[in-house]
């Protein structure tokens, strides 16, 4: 079996989920608003109870999970609220050809925060990666169609948070469940996501009037797509787990990191024939830029997982 097409279908699975996010932001956000869609993550909440109703059913002991293992999962469910709210913002105000790359400085405060709670260490190379990236990131940064080139404040200050939440979140996630369960702790993250959608839609009332504006606008298409996209996310992250089985792990965690050139390709593909999906500006002086970020990043994931 090969180990390589295993591996490329996660990061082509993540890049769909990219695109479907774009598709309902542009649809269903009011596109006269900044922050208009935030909404949209309690329809991943309510994703997330399901999800974990599903884990329940399948799997004993969730309750013998110790109380602060609890509380510690239960957070990065809060987090993971965190983390996709700005990344919708983002969505909001760039291209989501833009935003995908930024996730491959995930890895990146991973490893600052395995070396700062787990005792992790870097070694040259992944500093060196380290180093990469942040140059692919500043080239990300900078917006190069307009008459000046500037940096492009509000959507890099959303998706550093974002990543830093979901490196955060993983730490805390690898933390608790080292000695584990992997499906013991995926219920209380589950959970906890669930959970911190409930207390959004209760106490925060921008987002649950958003939410039931976009629940009346298109609800059952909406909640289909977010399901889907879940559903998708799990695959992808199944067949990682998969190819990490028949190949080394360096070499999968590389091959994840061509998500972004996917989503590229993906947009240019849906801008040429699928406008009503998705419509980004493909001219040169866009593209470049672009591309010429995705490959000093993907090059920095290199050196990252030597």
């Amino acid at each position: 079996m090969n180990w390589f097409l295993i591996a490329l279908a996660a990061p082509f699975l993540w890049a769909m989920v990219n695109i479907a996010d774009q598709y309902l932001i542009s649809k269903y956000s009011d596109r006269t608003k900044e922050h208009s869609s935030g909404g949209l993550v309690l329809f991943s909440s309510l994703i997330g109870l399901f999800i974990a109703l599903f884990i329940a059913i399948f799997t004993r002991g969730i309750f013998s999970v110790p109380i602060f293992d609890i509380f510690l999962l239960s957070i990065t469910g809060f987090l993971t609220i965190v983390w996709v709210v700005l990344y919708l913002y983002a969505l909001e105000i760039e291209e989501v050809s833009n935003v995908a790359p930024w996730f491959l400085t995930v890895p990146l405060f991973g490893y600052l925060f395995g070396y700062l709670f787990l005792g992790e260490t870097l070694n040259h190379h992944q500093m060196l990666g380290a180093g990469i990236i942040l140059i692919g990131m500043i080239v990300l940064s900078i917006n190069f169609t307009g008459e000046k080139r500037h940096i492009k404040k509000k959507p890099v200050l959303y998706m550093l948070l974002a990543c830093i939440f979901v490196a955060l979140s993983g730490i805390i996630f690898k933390y608790v469940t080292i000695e584990g369960d992997f499906w013991l702790s995926s219920f209380w993250e589950y959970t906890g996501l669930g959970v911190a959608g409930l207390i959004i839609y209760i106490f925060v009332p921008k987002y649950r009037d958003e939410f039931m504006n976009m629940n009346r606008a298109g609800g059952r298409k909406i909640f289909i797509v977010n399901t889907i996209s879940e559903l998708t996310t799990i695959s992808g992250n199944l067949l990682t787990n998969f190819a990490l089985i028949l190949a080394p792990v360096t070499m999968v965690y590389i091959v994840g990191t061509f998500q972004p050139a996917v989503v590229l390709i993906l947009t240019v593909i849906g801008t040429k024939f699928f406008p009503h999906i998705v419509k980004e500006d493909i001219s040169s002086k866009s593209l470049i830029p672009k591309i010429l970020a995705i490959i000093i990043m993907i090059v920095g994931s290199v050196f990252l997982f030597k």
